[in-house]
C-alpha cells in the first residue's frame, strides 16, 4: 500500500513539473519584431566642452552631434497591455581637424561609436472590446484603432569604442589608439503604433537615456578619468511585424 501511494505521489510531482511550464508558456508568446532608425543626440558634455576638440580647426574648435541610429528590437507578450522586451542599435560619429602646436602641424580625427543594448517593460494602452456585437460585427475582423499608445522605462547597457588617430606632418609623433568600455543607465520612453496592413505596424518611439561612462584621458605625462554624459533624447521610426 506505501509502495503504490509513494509511486502516485512521485507521479504527481513529475507531472506537475512538466505540467506547469506549459501553463506559463501559454501566457508568454512572442509579440513582435520590428527594425528601424532613430535620430539620438546624446550630451557628451566631456567631448564637447571640455576635450581637446576645442583646439581642432585653429581654434574654432569640432564637437560631436546627432546621429542617426539603426536599431533592431523584438517583443514578449507577457498578460494583456504589458510586455518586455530587447533593443540593441548602432551609433556613430566622427570629427576631424587641423591642429598646430610650437610650429608643429598635425592632423587628428576622432570617431565615437556607441551601442545601446536595453530590457525594455512596456505598457499598450489596449482598446477594450465592445460588450456586445451584432452578428454581423460577430463574424467581421474587429476594428483596428486609429493609434495606439504605449509607454515603457528600459535598463540599458551601452557598449563605447573610440578609435583616435594623429598624423604628424614632417615630424614625429604619430598615434594610433582604441579605447573600449561599458556602463549601464536607464531609458524612459513613450510611443504609438499605427497599423498599416495585416500585421505589418508603423511605430514612432520616442525615448530619453539617462547614463553616463567614465573616459580615460591621456596625456605625456599623466592620465585622469572624465565622466562623459549620454544624457539625451532620442525620435524614430520603426516598421513592426505583429504575431497577434
Amino acid at each position: 500500500m506505501k509502495t503504490n501511494y509513494l509511486f502516485l505521489s512521485v507521479a504527481a510531482l513529475v507531472g506537475g513539473l512538466f505540467a506547469g511550464p506549459s501553463t506559463v508558456q501559454a501566457q508568454v508568446n512572442l509579440k513582435s519584431i520590428s527594425v528601424g532608425a532613430s535620430y539620438w543626440k546624446p550630451s557628451l558634455d566631456y567631448w564637447n566642452e571640455r576635450s581637446m576638440l576645442l583646439d581642432y580647426n585653429a581654434g574654432k574648435g569640432a564637437k560631436l552631434s546627432g546621429a542617426i541610429m539603426p536599431t533592431a528590437a523584438l517583443e514578449v507578450g507577457l498578460t494583456k497591455g504589458l510586455s518586455i522586451g530587447g533593443r540593441v542599435g548602432y551609433w556613430k560619429n566622427s570629427v576631424s581637424g587641423d591642429v598646430s602646436v610650437g610650429g608643429t602641424n598635425r592632423s587628428e580625427k576622432f570617431t565615437l561609436s556607441i551601442i545601446p543594448v536595453s530590457l525594455d517593460l512596456k505598457y499598450t494602452f489596449v482598446k477594450a472590446a465592445p460588450a456586445t456585437t451584432t452578428k454581423e460585427e460577430a463574424g467581421s475582423e474587429p476594428k483596428s484603432p486609429f493609434l495606439t499608445p504605449y509607454i515603457g522605462v528600459s535598463v540599458a547597457r551601452y557598449f563605447i569604442n573610440n578609435d583616435f588617430s594623429r598624423q604628424v606632418v614632417g615630424n614625429t609623433g604619430s598615434v594610433k589608439e582604441t579605447q573600449s568600455g561599458n556602463n549601464y543607465g536607464v531609458q524612459v520612453f513613450v510611443g504609438a503604433e499605427k497599423k498599416l496592413v495585416k500585421k505589418l505596424f508603423l511605430a514612432l518611439d520616442v525615448r530619453y537615456h539617462l547614463g553616463s561612462y567614465n573616459q580615460v584621458v591621456k596625456s605625456e605625462t599623466s592620465s585622469t578619468t572624465q565622466k562623459v554624459s549620454l544624457n539625451g533624447l532620442e525620435a524614430g521610426l520603426s516598421l513592426k511585424v505583429k504575431f497577434n
